[in-house]
C-alpha cells in the first residue's frame, strides 16, 4: 500500500484552523429551504457556503432584559400621559400645558437613560 500523504501534486493540506470540522444543523420548513436556496443561487453559492456566510455575518439583537422590558412598561404609561395633555392642550390652548409637557420630556428622558446601549439608538437589522 502506498503512503498518499507524501505524494506530490494536489491540493495541499490546510491549517488546522481553516479545516470545517463542527456541524451545525437545523430544522427548516419546505419554504424556509427553498427561500435559502433560492438566495444562494442569486448570490452564486452553494446553499452551506450561503448560510455559513449569512451566520457569521449577522446581526442579532438580544432579547430583553428583565430591567429593559420594565423601563419601556414605563415608557409606554408615559403614553397615557401624553394623550391626557393633548386633550387638556385643545381644550384650553398649548400654554395652559406647557410647563407640564416639558416636566413629561424631561420623564421620558430619564426613563429613555435606563434602557441598556442594545436597546437605545439601535437600528433593527433584518437578517
Amino acid at each position: 500500500m502506498t503512503d498518499t500523504r507524501n505524494k506530490s501534486g494536489g491540493r495541499p493540506a490546510k491549517n488546522r484552523i481553516d479545516r470545517q470540522r463542527r456541524v451545525v444543523s437545523t430544522k427548516l420548513t419546505e419554504l424556509q429551504y427553498y427561500a435559502i436556496k433560492k438566495r444562494a443561487g442569486e448570490a452564486g453559492l452553494r446553499v452551506s457556503e450561503y448560510v455559513r456566510q449569512a451566520v457569521v455575518s449577522a446581526e442579532i439583537t438580544p432579547r430583553l432584559n428583565r430591567q429593559d422590558a420594565d423601563t419601556l412598561r414605563k415608557l409606554a404609561g408615559e403614553a397615557n400621559n401624553i394623550n391626557q395633555l393633548a386633550h387638556r392642550a385643545n381644550a384650553g390652548g398649548f400654554a395652559k400645558v406647557a410647563v407640564e409637557l416639558v416636566k413629561l420630556k424631561n420623564r421620558i428622558v430619564e426613563i429613555i437613560s435606563h434602557l441598556s446601549d442594545d436597546w437605545k439608538n439601535k437600528e433593527r437589522k433584518r437578517v
